[in-house]
């Protein structure tokens, strides 16, 4: 995995022996996933719940595995085709959210960054509109219900402007885009024509 890192603590282990599942080292090699393991690992009640878990498998599973040898062969195939679908499937999680290899501070930030996203637009809006109305009260001139309505309707038609003119803006970058998008593909088609 390009994004595991050398130095980890974490190392892919299932019930104390080394993984030879891709899968599951392409999980633990995300930063997120490792520094979870790394918690749990130092906390104490985590501790103790990895202790019970392999104590659990010691008793329970490990005396069981020697007779199941030789099912296991006849179905290892299939459990090393899934390791690798999972594995792929994780590989095409990489391509489509690359933040899942960034750093764990950093995910945290995004996350926060975009549940805030509407509160931090609603308050731009609301300074915007705040501070407009406020110009427009000055060069209302005076102070009273005539020059509070006037700054009401010449707000109002400032934000208007300002809408329009932005959609306006907008509007002719997209046409642009279009004319070139067109443009590139007549170009395409009159080369596969031969004309």
């Amino acid at each position: 995995m390009p994004h595991a890192e050398n130095g980890s603590k974490v190392q892919p282990t299932v019930n104390g022996e080394k993984s030879s599942s891709h899968f599951i080292a392409h999980v633990t090699s995300y930063p997120a996933v490792a520094d979870s393991l790394d918690a749990i690992e130092n906390n104490p009640y985590g501790k103790k719940g990895i202790e019970l878990a392999t104590e659990g498998y010691n008793k329970v599973v490990a005396p069981v595995v020697p007779y199941a040898q030789r099912p296991y062969g006849y179905v290892a195939p299939y459990v090393q085709k899934a390791d690798e679908l999972a594995d792929g499937g994780l590989t095409r999680v990489d391509n489509t959210f690359p933040i899942v290899k960034q750093d764990t501070e950093k995910i945290k930030g995004t996350i926060l960054d975009l549940a805030f996203m509407p509160l931090r637009m609603a308050n731009q809006g609301k300074d915007y509109l705040l501070s407009t109305y406020g110009n427009e009260y000055k060069k209302c001139g005076g102070n009273g219900y005539m020059a509070g309505g006037k700054a009401v309707i010449t707000t109002g038609l400032v934000v208007t402007s300002d809408s329009l003119s932005w959609l306006a803006e907008y509007l002719n970058q997209k046409k642009e885009e279009g004319k070139e998008f067109a443009k590139e593909k007549k170009d395409a088609a009159k080369e596969k024509t031969g004309n």
